[in-house]
């Protein structure tokens, strides 16, 4: 199985006050996400913040250009995702689900939904008692399968600046304690803090994503019968990082990181898998 993912996107709307980046916006983003979704994959997945205020304007826009590529897409909520609107107004548009697993002899995938709805003082991740009970239930069930979880914020003390305020999930929200009682091995895939980043804890793997308008790339994560691997695909373009450039600096809620995005390290990783029976696949 082959899983392409993006960062934070941060579609966003045409304020006055920007409005002359109206070219540089319909340029860059078709161009990226046509380039995502050439990428020969089985799912296509946003690690959140897919908009940058979550208007009505932009969710319908940025589907726009998504569903003309007819390809399976999955979005996990971010902060800037719930701003705009309440979590039931954006679903409604998306048609996803808020949480949810997919599940195949060879993997589970867990997405989850660890944004604060419109909480404008407070863009750190949470988790809700029914995601953290359904999630306990998900990590018994996987057995030995290999476990991929996709939530916009990380986990503390995980990947780069995981630890500092607003960049995780809540330290005292037990995410940790549930993830640790997975047998074999588990993948945590996340945004939030616009660094590329990979860690390592017990039988975890976390993997965070730089933000797309800082780095035009794509992960993608093989599942095969022996590994599971994170391979990085850059999209080297002078005329595509320049449009991506103007938006983000004109635009608001939003800041160009001034910082190195990473290393080699951060960005490509292989685990390798135990040999295990044939498994029953479980569909829920």
């Amino acid at each position: 199985m082959k899983i392409a993912v993006i960062g934070d996107l941060h579609y966003p709307a045409l304020k006055k006050a920007y409005s002359f980046i109206e070219k540089d916006r319909q340029t860059f983003y078709e161009n990226f996400l046509e380039r995502f979704f050439s990428i020969p994959a089985d799912l296509y997945v946003s690690i959140g913040d897919l908009t940058n205020f979550g208007t009505q304007d932009e969710l319908a826009d940025v589907y726009s250009i998504i569903e003309k590529h007819g390809k399976p897409f999955k979005h996990v909520l971010g902060n800037h995702d719930v701003y705009g609107m309440t979590r039931k107004e954006v679903l409604a548009i998306t048609r996803q689900h808020r949480f949810h697993q997919v599940s195949t002899d060879s993997v589970v995938l867990a997405f989850l939904d660890t944004a604060q709805e419109q909480n404008y003082a407070h863009w750190g991740g949470t988790l809700d008692s029914p995601q953290q009970d359904w999630l306990s239930v998900v990590v018994k069930e996987t057995e030995n399968r290999p476990l991929i979880v996709f939530g916009h914020h990380p986990i503390h003390g995980t990947t780069k600046n995981s630890t500092k305020d607003k960049r995780c999930i809540h330290p005292d929200i037990p995410v940790w304690e549930i993830l640790s009682r997975k047998t074999g091995v588990g993948l945590y895939v996340n945004g939030h803090n616009h660094f590329n980043s990979i860690a390592a804890r017990e039988n975890w793997t976390f993997l965070q994503l730089a933000a797309v308008l800082d780095e035009q790339a794509v992960r993608l994560i093989e599942v095969s019968e022996s590994l599971l691997s994170i391979d990085y695909v850059s999209f080297t373009d002078l005329l595509l990082h320049k449009h991506a450039q103007v938006i983000g600096e004109a635009i608001d809620h939003f800041r160009l990181n001034p910082y190195p995005l990473g290393t080699a390290a951060d960005v490509k990783y292989a685990i390798p898998l135990p040999k295990t029976d044939a498994l029953t696949s479980v569909q829920k």
